[in-house]
C-alpha cells in the first residue's frame, strides 16, 4: 500500500484515542488500566496495512504498533541489571509482545558492586545474550572507549513525541544519557540525594521552644535546615537535650542525631553534597587543580568532620547496609540518602514519621546567598551493544524506550517491587503521586513481585515525599562522567572515610589531589593530553550550560 506522508497532526487524528497522552505535560497523567488495555487493543489494532508516516508513533501499553510489529516480531530481548532493580522488563513482557511481537527473555541479575565488571565482560566477549546492558552513567566514558556501544540518536529520532519525552525528563538525567554530543543511553531510574528526617522531632512544641531558648542566636527549629551550620547546631541540640532516652517515636529507640555513608564506594558522593554547595568542582576548567578551589574543599571536609561526634559509634565503617538498617529501625533523626529510602522504610516503627527536604547549603559570602547542591549518584541506564544484529538493536531500543517512557515508568517508579526512582517531572507531579497510592495495572502477576497497593500512609505523604525530590533535582550536581571516573571516586572515597576516622582534612585533601593528578596523567598518556583535556572541558562546559555549576 502506497500512502502519502502525513503531518503529525493528521497522524494523531488517524489513531485517535489510542495515542492519547503522547505529549503529557507536567501535572498531567497517563492512566490506562489493564481492562482498558484489552479494550483499546480491540479498538485500535488495524486490520489493514498502516499508513506510511515520517516517524513512528509510540502507542499505549499493550496496543499493537503496526509500524513496528512485522519488523520486530520474534526478536528476543534480555537484560543484564543489578538485583535491586528487579526484573522490570519481565513485568511487562505480555504487553510488549502485544505491541511489537518481541519476546522478553529472563534477566541476568547481578550484585551492585560487580555491575561495572559484568557489563564490561559482556562487551569484551562480544556477547549477544543481553541486548540491554545496565550501567551507571559514570561508567559510560570508559565503555565508549571500547568502541562497542551503539549511538542511539537515530533510534530516538525514529519516534514521534521524543521531544516531549526529553522535556519531561529532569535536566540532570538528560545530561547523563549523552557523551561528547552523542546519546548512548536510555535512562530508566533517577537517583538523587535528599536530606531525610523524622518529622516529629521538628514539630513537637517542647523541642521547638527548648531549641529556640538554647540556640545562641535564638533560631527556630526548622526542617530542612537552611545551612550545614544549622544542621550541625540541630545535631548538637538533639545530642545534648533530647537523646538518648527520648520516646518521641513509639516503638523506636532513637539514639543518634545523624548518620553518614562513610565507606569509600559512595562516601565521596555523600561528601560532595557539601563540597558542591561550597562551590567546589572536580577540577578547574583547565584540569590543572583538582577540587577547585582547594581552600573551599578543605573547609567542606572540615564541616563533615564536625558532624562525626553526632554519628553512631564506629562511624568510619558505616556503609549502605548500616545506613538502611539504622534508618528503618528508627535509630537516627536525620541523614542524607537517596530518595527511595523513605519508600522502603514505610514500616513500623517509622512508618508515617518520615519526611525529606532540600539539602542544606552553604552561605556563600561571595554570592551573598545560600547555595544548595544535591548529588545525583548511581542512576540506572541501558546501553545497547553495537555488534548485535539490526533487528535486535531496534527491538532492544523499543523495549528500553517504552519502559522508560511515562506510559510505563509513572507506575514503575511508584512500585515497591523495583528500585526505580523518579526521573521525569511527571513522576513527581500529582498524577505521579497518585500511582504511589494504587497498584501497578501493567505489572504481570508473579510471586517474585507480589506487592500491590499503596506505598505510603496517605496521598499527602506522597506529595511531600516527591516535592523533596523535585527541590533537590532543581539543585542537582552530577558525577564526574569522564574516563577514569571510577578511579577518581575510589581514591576520593578513601580519603573521605579517613576524615571521618579523624584524619586531618587538609592532609586528606592534599593526598586525594595528588592521587587525582596521577590518574589524570595516566589518562592523558593513554588518550593524549589534548584529547583528555578536551573531554573534561566538554563536561565542564555542559555543567555550566545546564546550570549545575557557575
Amino acid at each position: 500500500m502506497c500512502a502519502e506522508k502525513v503531518s503529525r497532526r493528521s497522524m494523531l487524528k488517524m489513531i485517535g484515542a489510542g495515542i492519547a497522552g503522547l505529549a503529557v505535560g507536567l501535572g498531567g497523567g497517563y492512566f490506562l488500566g489493564s481492562a482498558m488495555v484489552e479494550k483499546r487493543v480491540e479498538e485500535v489494532a488495524p486490520t489493514v496495512a498502516a499508513p506510511e508516516l515520517e516517524k513512528i508513533p509510540l502507542l499505549p501499553p499493550g496496543v499493537r504498533n503496526p509500524w513496528l510489529y512485522d519488523r520486530l516480531k520474534g526478536a528476543e530481548v534480555k537484560m543484564m541489571v543489578d538485583a535491586w532493580a528487579g526484573r522490570i522488563i519481565e513485568w511487562y513482557a505480555d504487553l510488549l509482545r502485544n505491541e511489537v511481537g518481541v519476546e522478553i527473555g529472563p534477566s541476568k541479575l547481578v550484585d551492585l558492586p560487580v555491575v561495572r565488571e559484568e557489563a564490561a565482560s559482556l562487551l569484551d566477549a562480544n556477547s549477544r545474550d543481553y541486548p540491554l546492558i545496565m550501567i551507571n552513567p559514570n561508567y559510560l566514558p570508559d565503555f565508549v572507549l571500547t568502541g562497542k556501544v551503539e549511538v542511539l540518536d537515530p533510534y530516538y529520532n525514529m519516534f514521534y513525541g521524543v521531544e516531549d519525552y526529553f522535556r519531561e525528563m529532569a535536566p540532570i538525567y538528560d545530561f547523563y544519557t549523552t557523551y561528547q554530543g552523542k546519546r548512548y543511553l536510555v535512562l530508566f531510574d533517577g537517583d538523587v540525594h535528599l536530606w531525610n528526617y523524622l518529622w516529629p522531632f521538628y514539630e513537637k512544641e517542647e523541642f521547638k521552644s527548648a531549641y529556640k531558648e538554647w540556640h545562641p542566636d535564638r533560631k527556630p527549629l526548622v526542617a530542612p535546615p537552611e545551612t550545614w551550620d544549622d544542621w550541625l547546631m540541630q545535631c548538637k541540640f538533639f545530642a545534648e537535650k533530647v537523646l538518648p532516652d527520648d520516646r518521641t517515636i513509639p516503638g523506636a529507640e532513637v539514639l543518634w542525631p545523624a548518620l553518614f555513608w562513610a565507606t569509600p564506594d559512595w562516601s565521596w558522593a555523600f561528601w560532595f553534597n557539601i563540597a558542591a554547595s561550597y562551590g567546589v568542582n572536580y577540577w578547574d576548567r583547565d584540569m590543572v587543580t583538582p577540587f577547585y578551589p582547594q581552600d573551599r574543599a578543605v573547609a567542606a571536609l572540615e564541616m563533615l568532620q564536625k558532624f562525626v561526634p553526632y554519628f553512631p559509634e564506629g562511624a568510619e565503617s558505616i556503609g549502605g547496609a548500616e545506613t538502611v538498617e539504622y534508618w528503618t529501625g528508627g535509630k537516627v533523626i536525620s541523614q542524607i540518602w537517596w530518595i527511595d529510602i523513605n519508600e522502603w522504610a514505610q514500616e513500623p516503627p517509622v512508618k508515617g514519621y518520615l519526611r525529606n527536604g532540600l539539602m542544606p547549603g552553604y552561605a556563600d559570602p561571595k554570592l551573598g546567598k545560600v547555595v544548595h547542591k544535591a548529588m545525583t549518584p548511581y542512576n540506572r541506564c541501558w546501553l545497547i551493544p553495537n555488534y548485535i544484529d539490526e533487528k535486535t538493536k531496534l527491538a532492544a531500543f523499543y523495549v528500553a524506550y517504552h519502559v522508560s517512557h511515562w506510559h510505563y515508568s509513572i507506575w514503575s517508579c511508584a512500585d515497591q517491587d523495583c528500585g526505580m526512582d523518579p526521573y521525569m517531572w511527571i513522576h513527581m507531579s500529582p498524577a505521579g503521586a497518585k500511582c504511589y497510592m494504587e497498584s501497578n495495572p501493567y505489572k504481570k502477576p508473579s510471586p517474585e513481585w507480589p506487592h500491590t497497593g499503596s506505598l505510603f500512609p496517605s496521598y499527602e505523604d506522597v506529595l511531600l515525599h516527591l516535592e523533596g525530590g523535585r527541590r533537590n533535582l532543581e539543585n542537582a550536581f552530577p558525577m564526574p562522567c569522564i574516563p577514569g571516573c571510577t578511579e577518581y571516586a575510589d581514591t576520593l572515597g578513601r580519603e573521605v572515610q579517613q576524615v571521618i576516622a579523624g584524619k586531618d582534612p587538609r592532609k586528606a585533601l592534599s593526598d586525594a589531589a595528588a592521587a587525582w593528578e596521577d590518574i589524570r596523567d595516566k589518562y592523558m598518556g593513554l588518550l593524549g593530553k589534548d584529547t583528555y583535556l578536551g573531554i573534561w572541558k566538554d563536561f565542564y562546559n555542559k555543567m555550566v550550560e545546564f546550570g549545575f555549576f557557575v
